[in-house]
């Protein structure tokens, strides 16, 4: 019984750090470089940069959801 409240906390801890770090990703998407003055280039790079911490962020925490999820309907039902 401890190991599955251990377990869960743990996931809903990543999860809360992969969302903090996904919303980061979509401010600094929104926002752009944060260069002074950014050419279109810089514009361009700081933007597939955003979508690719994006990703990398939402993947793991989609995992923990589904794995939180399913530890959730297992104690549940049992």
């Amino acid at each position: 019984m401890m190991k599955a409240k251990m377990t869960r906390l743990i996931l809903d801890i990543l999860i809360v750090f992969f969302l903090l770090c996904f919303a980061l990703a979509l401010r600094w998407y929104i926002n752009g470089s944060f260069e002074a003055v950014p050419t279109e280039e810089q514009q361009g790079k700081a933007q597939m940069g955003a979508i690719l911490f994006m990703i990398m962020a939402g993947i793991p925490c989609i995992v923990c959801t589904a794995i939180r999820m399913k530890k959730y309907l297992k104690t549940k039902v049992s």
